[in-house]
């Protein structure tokens, strides 16, 4: 896996990349909400393809989205695996031993699959296409404090910083000769010089971060003032009330008559 995985902002300017950034932190909830309720196979395959041909259409790179799917695979496959392990429901499909596997079982671990792969797609359309300093400026505005908007920016913006730092010392003490293969303790004890040297690493970045933020006054007692603010456009607005009334009447028919709980009925 490359750093690249973890770096999910891409640059553009296509509406989604110029949408106001609360109104794309709405989506992201508004949708989540929803998604979180949902068990219908065919509906969170639709809504997983919908997301991907709005990212692609504004312009998200292919590639990256291949990075993040190979990103999740491992943890859809578990869930996937393991569901049908504890579940129980519908017709028996395969027996092994003390293990049995029941259709309607394996059908909710696929849909819960499903619905974990919509959520996190649904975020990069959020992560992925909003500036730091937007996501800054849109926490900043709904009322959260200038210090934990860049705290929680600053987080997202070293994420993949620091998993290139971990790969790029793994690969150097793998080309030395440390081995990481064997049980799961001996590849962690054998990883443990990649965790201390990415260690320092991250505290030598982090010492330079705050040199740089203070020479840059934050912290500092008077007013902030802002070179580009944010502003609500007609158009956000349009998305903001369609995003807003599209949830609330999917989620009073999830609630209501059960729209979306059904493993493969619409």
């Amino acid at each position: 896996m490359s750093a690249g995985a973890f770096d999910f902002y891409v640059a553009g300017r296509s509406r989604l990349h110029r949408l106001d950034p609360r109104v794309k932190l709405a989506l992201v909830a508004a949708g989540s909400v929803v998604l979180f309720l949902w068990l219908n196979l065919p509906l969170l395959i639709g809504v997983v393809v919908g997301i991907h041909a709005l990212l692609l259409v504004s312009g998200y790179p292919w590639a990256k989205l291949r990075a993040i799917w190979r990103a999740i695979a491992l943890l859809l496959l578990l869930i996937v695996i393991i569901w049908p392990v504890f579940d129980k429901t519908g017709d028996l499909l395969v027996s092994l031993g003390p293990l049995n596997i029941h259709d309607d079982a394996l059908l909710r671990g696929v849909a819960n699959a499903a619905r974990i792969a919509a959520i996190n797609f649904i975020f990069i359309l959020w992560i992925g296409t909003t500036d730091a300093r937007e996501l800054v400026r849109g926490f900043v505005r709904l009322g959260l404090p200038f210090r934990w908007g860049m705290a929680l920016t600053i987080g997202l913006r070293f994420i993949p910083t620091f998993a290139g730092t971990f790969l790029t010392v793994s690969d150097a003490q793998q080309a030395r000769g440390l081995v990481l293969s064997g049980w799961w303790y001996r590849r962690v004890r054998a990883m443990l010089p990649i965790f201390i040297a990415a260690l320092v690493s991250a505290l030598r970045a982090s010492e330079q971060l705050a040199m740089t933020l203070e020479a840059r006054g934050f912290g500092a007692s008077r007013t902030r003032t802002t070179l580009r603010d944010i502003a609500m456009t007609p158009f956000d607005w349009l998305v903001l009330a369609l995003t807003l009334v599209v949830a609330g009447v999917l989620l009073v028919l999830t609630l209501t008559t059960g729209f979306g709980r059904e493993l493969l009925r619409f």
